[in-house]
């Protein structure tokens, strides 16, 4: 561990003690053999590619794809308009959503996972276009929608409801607007921009104007579907922390970003190439311009990735409190159970080894949930950062654990251990879980040997404990390690 960026270090080492613990459990996995019918849009680029089910592709299938496998959901994508696909959606007939933004209206009938992307919306119009400067000059303009969309939402509660053209996907309100026909396309300015793109259209730009409507995308389930929800949130969150979700993320946002900027420059640069001053004057302004664009991309991507941080803690922290209740409930009423059933003649073998089941299957959740809480309390700090002399709190470990430490005839030896400056709380737990899981996890048929030690590099000081215990199978590495392949 590292003496700077301390937090950081602390929850992934407590995330290694969780993943530990949590694979001492049997793994959750999904029972109904009937897949999940999930519902993707046709061709909403980044979002949604393809026509049919066979070619369904983007950001949001890859993404469906990734949370799936790690929530072990079972499920088959199908390709219709949004429009239609919606209509199935609340009729019962799809089981997921996965590109769907938040509104009020739609709550009413669907519940959504945190966001996976934010995007905002945009207007666009034909070249040339001097009659719509703001949002004000759409009033009594035909606005080409696509059906049922958030933006369509948003064309009606402003009252534009007469002036509509419907529209199954974005490909074809453009090539309406290209042909001259209606004023203006309302839609995210993402998926416009990338459509533009792949129709080769270049008589069409959005207007700069602000819209007041962005798209919180994300995965939605019918509403009530509270246990597949969390299983949704589940591994979204595990995409996240494995990195698959930035990977997915570059490739489709991040190369469209790329992609707009070689034709952005030469659309300025190439008239006034002759005049070599002027140019290379242009050329340093321009360069100045696009980092101030890159640094506020980069940060409005910040937020956003922020945003959902907080969204997927929150969310974990009102699960892991509500949580707490119902398992205490299993394990009190079992126990009451229980008793209840010692003087009945009917007791038998069978009935108690069940009682006994719940009982130790309610314990281990409640176990679970508490390693969750500690897990989301590892990032915030129990006392201010201060010099510590390590050799003293490893001390106070050692003598908590002693009782153990004599009964396992364990031997611990230790080297140099450098002062630090961190929070002494946090450094006594890290050096309780990590001798707790060593003593807890030690060979059968050896005696336990636990050495810590230290290395100082490059200014920090590296701490490493290392024990002879059972160790990590190697089908598990993966699944232990992988979170901090990123970091």
């Amino acid at each position: 561990m590292k003496t700077n960026g301390m937090s950081n270090k602390l929850f992934r080492l407590i995330t290694c003690t969780l993943l530990l613990h949590l694979l001492s459990i049997t793994p959750f996995s999904h029972a109904d053999d009937k897949p999940l019918i999930v519902g993707s849009e046709q061709d909403y680029p980044p979002f949604a590619l393809g026509l049919t089910d066979a070619t369904a592709d983007g950001f949001t299938v890859e993404l469906w794809r990734a949370v799936a496998a790690e929530s072990h959901l079972n499920s088959t994508i199908r390709v219709l308009p949004f429009h239609d696909i919606l209509q199935e959606f609340k009729a019962g007939n799809i089981d997921v959503l996965i590109n769907l933004a938040q509104s009020d209206e739609r709550r009413q009938f669907a519940d959504f996972t945190v966001p996976h992307v934010i995007v905002h919306g945009a207007v666009f119009v034909r070249t040339g276009e001097r009659r719509i400067h703001s949002e004000a000059d759409l009033n009594d303009k035909k606005i080409i929608v696509l059906n049922a969309d958030l933006a369509h939402d948003y064309a009606v509660s402003r009252s534009w409801g007469n002036q509509l053209v419907l529209v199954d996907n974005a490909e074809t309100g453009f090539q309406l607007l290209a042909s001259g026909q209606h004023d203006a396309l309302l839609l995210s300015e993402l998926t416009g921009k990338q459509t533009l793109e792949k129709l080769k259209l270049s008589d069409i730009d959005a207007v700069p104007i602000k819209v007041d409507f962005a798209q919180k995308f994300s995965f939605a389930v019918r509403k009530g579907n509270a246990e597949l929800l969390a299983k949704i949130n589940e591994g979204l969150a595990l995409t996240k922390v494995s990195g698959v979700y930035d990977k997915l993320y570059e490739k489709w946002f991040g190369v469209y970003e790329e992609k707009a900027l070689l034709p952005f420059l030469l659309k300025y640069l190439t008239p006034i190439i002759s005049f070599f001053l002027l140019v290379m004057a242009l050329i340093f302004y321009r360069r100045s311009i696009e980092r101030k664009q890159a640094m506020q991309v980069i940060k409005e991507n910040q937020l956003a990735l922020a945003a959902a941080h907080a969204d997927l803690l929150q969310f974990t922290h009102v699960a892991a409190h509500h949580l707490q209740e119902p398992t205490r409930r299993v394990v009190t009423f079992a126990q009451h159970l229980h008793a209840q059933l010692l003087d009945s003649p009917a007791l038998n073998e069978e009935i108690m080894s069940s009682l006994d089941f719940i009982q130790q299957s309610a314990l281990r959740q409640r176990a679970l949930v508490r390693d969750i809480q500690l897990y989301l309390s590892a990032i915030k700090p129990l006392a201010t950062a201060e010099q510590v002399s390590v050799r003293n709190t490893l001390a106070k470990v050692l003598k908590h654990h002693a009782p153990l430490i004599r009964k396992t005839h364990a031997r611990i030896d230790y080297s140099d251990l450098p002062r630090v400056h961190i929070d002494p709380l946090r450094l006594y737990d890290i050096f309780n879980i990590l001798l707790d899981n060593a003593l807890h996890y030690r060979h059968p048929e050896r005696a336990l040997h636990i050495h810590i030690s230290a290395e100082r590099k490059a200014g920090r000081v590296y701490y490493r404990i290392a024990d002879n215990g059972i160790g990590i199978p190697s089908d598990c590495h993966e699944r232990v390690f992988l979170v901090f392949a990123s970091q």
